[in-house]
């Protein structure tokens, strides 16, 4: 609403004749104060119900009108509302999917006519925080697996094969031979993810495993002590399915298949300490000692795997993470999480597609069932692109007009003297000069859909944005205005910023102090409303999914299905 008062004047001088002047160009006087007229209407609505659900076909536009002259008739939507003595009023009015501005006109019995239209908004509603499991959705790659990997290398990272091998109290036993470990040491294990077209494996590599051990054979006449190592790398794969845990948004549990163990670079030795016939002791130790010896350790640890896999897997993050950014002049939290892995194809062209959750959360208690969500069918993202949910855009929206976001107190002042021109008695009853005050407050909060074949990739609207011109405790005006937004997401510096590239703004006067010239009025608020909507996202930038291998935004197409947009990355 900034720069209102000029584009008032002009828009006003312009469209006004001049004898509409403010009588005899005083600065006012109690003496000259003219009296509000002597008729009046009012339309309460304060119990109307103005969230529909998404279904929803008709709804029932029920309030009540008081009117000094007597109540003649109410219309909803143009059509007579059955009217009780009283003026309690009711009406079925027909609706769809989104926005549905309706038209409401009470007139007395001398003619007067007072508007009160109110918008209905139709749609699911995500509860405040809560998670939209298809905030997004992308193909995945080796580098966006590899990435979401460090969840898992951070809880499975701590096998230790050669720990618990120097614990063991006997390292093998035979009739002749007994053995025990003395030293055993490991590199870093190293834990990743693989993608093997929609397969997922993890693969648990244990390096240079080194073991040195010492122990004794019984020959035929004394019993021989011997030394040996043995070592090799430890490759554990195992291939693994989501295990979504009922009432969870993110997915945090996994099943996984019997690990498989490989043993790389194998090598034994065997040699003897001291005593006689050594030779042939270490010959008869040695000869099949090898291969039983790592076909125990792939045993032994695959054995492991599969019990530590059960643990780690039950509770695990694969990809977690938050970003803050500022809507409407308000602070948000944006949390995004893997929701689910969807297999989508078959045979080789099978490929894997993450669907990620997101939630918004902000400052703001406004009351409210949720953010307004569109309905729509959730495609499957193309190689390359990140799928991205008009939802999303609608739950910060939410998240910031329940923070106050489109409640704007003094957002603008306007001469009274401008607002004579509209309503002459303002010129008498106010001293020039005076400052009328405007607030702003959006009652509804916005409804997003993507808008393939428009302007933008996103329509914005807003309805039952109300605006105030007060002095003092004296309220001139109550208008009404409805606004469409036509957003386009410019990726900017690896993030999406919203850019409006078109509006469209009705106004309805719905109250005000002097009967002026209504028409003016809603003509000059839906101008500038529209005129400077720009400002309402100034500042707003939304972070994607920081995923190497993702790449960056460099294109944004809305889906023909009318709620995702998709988003080319480089």
């Amino acid at each position: 609403m900034r720069r209102l008062v000029a584009s008032f004047v002009c828009l006003v001088l312009v469209a006004c004749s001049n004898d509409a002047g403010t009588g005899d160009g005083d600065d006012g006087g109690d003496d000259d104060v003219p009296p509000p007229p002597s008729w009046s209407i009012t339309v309460d609505l304060s119990g109307l119900d103005r969230y529909a659900p998404a279904d929803a076909t008709t709804w029932t536009i029920a309030g009540k009108v008081t009117a000094t002259e007597g109540v003649e008739r109410v219309t909803v939507a143009g059509a007579d509302a059955a009217t009780t003595s009283d003026g309690a009023f009711t009406a079925d009015a027909a609706i769809m999917p989104g926005l549905n501005p309706i038209a409401i006109l009470a007139t007395d019995r001398a003619g007067h006519t007072r508007e009160a239209d109110r918008a209905i908004l139709a749609a699911s509603y995500l509860a405040a925080g809560a998670h939209n499991p298809d905030g997004a959705a992308m193909v995945l790659t080796d580098a966006i697996v590899a990435a979401m990997g460090a969840g898992l290398a951070s809880e499975a990272g701590d096998v230790d094969v050669a720990g618990e091998i120097l614990a063991r109290d006997v390292l093998s036993q035979d009739s002749r031979c007994i053995t025990w470990p003395v030293q055993a040491t490991q590199g870093q294990v190293q834990v990743r993810l693989d993608l093997d077209g929609a397969d997922l494996w993890l693969n648990i590599r244990i390096p240079n495993l080194y073991v040195y051990f010492e122990g004794r054979c019984q020959g035929l006449l004394s019993t021989i002590p011997i030394g040996g190592q043995m070592g090799g790398t430890l490759d554990i794969w195992t291939r693994l399915t989501p295990n979504p845990q009922q009432g969870a948004a993110c997915l945090t549990a996994f099943r996984h298949t019997t690990p498989q163990v490989g043993v790389g670079g194998w090598h034994f030795d065997v040699w003897g300490l001291s005593g006689p016939l050594q030779s042939w002791i270490i010959e008869l130790f040695s000869g099949g000692k090898s291969a039983e010896a790592r076909e125990q350790i792939r045993g032994e640890v695959g054995a492991r795997a599969n019990t530590m896999l059960a643990e780690k897997l039950a509770d695990i993050s694969v990809f977690d993470r938050s970003s803050e950014l500022e809507l409407l002049g308000r602070p948000l939290d944006m949390h995004l999480c893997v929701a689910a892995l969807q297999r989508v194809g078959s045979g080789s062209s099978a490929r894997l597609v993450a669907r990620v959750a997101a939630a918004a959360t902000g400052d703001g208690t406004r009351a409210a069932p949720g953010a307004p969500q569109a309905s729509g069918a959730v495609p499957v993202p193309a190689a390359g692109e990140l799928l991205l949910d008009g939802n999303l855009v609608a739950q910060l929206l939410f998240a910031a007009w329940q923070d106050g976001g489109l409640a704007k107190p003094a957002v603008e002042e306007v001469e009274t003297d401008v607002l004579a021109l509209v309503a002459p008695e303002l010129g008498l009853r106010y001293p020039s000069g005076t400052k009328a005050i405007v607030n702003l407050d959006g009652e509804l909060p916005p409804y997003v859909r993507a808008t393939p074949g428009g302007a933008g990739d996103l329509k914005v609207e807003i309805g039952d944005l109300m605006l105030d011109l007060v002095v003092g405790e004296d309220r001139l005006f109550r208008v009404g205005a409805v606004l469409r937004l036509d957003l386009e997401l410019v990726p900017m510096d690896g993030k999406l910023v919203p850019t409006v590239v078109g509006t469209e703004a009705t106004a309805h006067v719905l109250d005000e102090l002097y009967d002026g010239v209504d028409d003016l009025l809603e003509s000059v608020i839906a101008t500038k409303v529209g005129a400077t909507a720009t400002s309402l996202l100034s500042g707003a930038a939304l972070s994607l999914p920081e995923l190497p291998g993702l790449g960056t935004p460099i294109d944004v197409t809305p889906d023909d299905g009318g709620r995702f947009v998709r988003i080319r990355m480089q």
